[in-house]
């Protein structure tokens, strides 16, 4: 009994292990993943490296800003760049969020493919009035493929990507914003708590003939960084 006992623990902890790895192998991915987004491209002979061995990066060229009396059709301009690896996804099928002031804009949209690829889509342009007409040029973009599997629940994926969220800023259009925003296929997202704050919103949308929340915070009040958030949700 004492032998099957401790085969047991061994068993236990071997697969505690595993998930563990298999966890962070997941987060890593997709930090780099995310990071590799916003890098884009880049040619690793253009590093410099002077005689006392300091080394600096370029700065990562991007397409010139092509202006466009809507966001839809701005996002039409410089597809092989900014939808490089899902070029489905510059068209709307859905909007389900719009920020706007007079310097930028940002669009979240619902986009399909076919009934087996959908996406959704953070889109951020710069804003200009010419002749008293607002135009748009798209700046910076975040895509994500939905309904595929999960193997963390929501909350448990939210607390993973946790650290991930300050990269998120970039799609507010208020300086100094601590923008932050997700989806899930659950109405409990309507009982987040980041740093005991609720969303700011949370929308309803149909992602494959099921529904799925878009949740946002506009700007979430904390001093501390992102991987140190308290979060929390009722589970199913």
């Amino acid at each position: 009994m004492k032998l099957l006992r401790y085969l047991k623990k061994y068993i236990l902890i071997i697969l505690t292990v595993f998930v563990l790895m298999v966890m962070g192998a997941f987060v890593v991915f997709f930090a780099l993943t995310y990071l590799n987004s916003k890098v884009k491209e880049t040619n690793l002979a253009n590093i410099k490296i002077d005689e006392d061995g300091n080394w600096e990066i370029p700065n990562f060229e991007t397409p010139d800003l092509v202006y466009a009396n809507t966001m839809e059709e701005a996002l039409s301009f410089n597809v092989d760049y900014y939808f490089k690896r899902y070029p489905y996804m510059h068209k709307v099928n859905d909007v389900i969020k719009v920020f706007e002031n007079d310097e930028y804009a940002t669009m979240f949209y619902h986009t399909i493919k076919d009934s087996k690829r959908e996406g959704l889509v953070a889109s951020k342009f710069k804003v200009k009035e010419t002749d008293g007409i607002k135009q748009y040029a798209l700046m910076s973009v975040e895509l994500t493929e939905m309904g595929g599997w999960i193997m963390s629940g929501p909350l448990q994926t939210m607390r993973e990507f946790a650290p991930l969220y300050d990269f998120m800023s970039e799609f507010s259009i208020n300086k100094g914003d601590r923008f932050i925003y997700g989806s899930f296929g659950t109405e409990k997202v309507k009982t987040i708590k980041i740093e005991g704050q609720s969303p700011t919103e949370v929308i309803e949308y149909m992602v494959k003939g099921k529904k799925e929340y878009f949740w946002y915070y506009e700007n979430l009040i904390s001093d501390k960084p992102s991987s140190q958030f308290d979060i929390e949700m009722e589970e199913e």
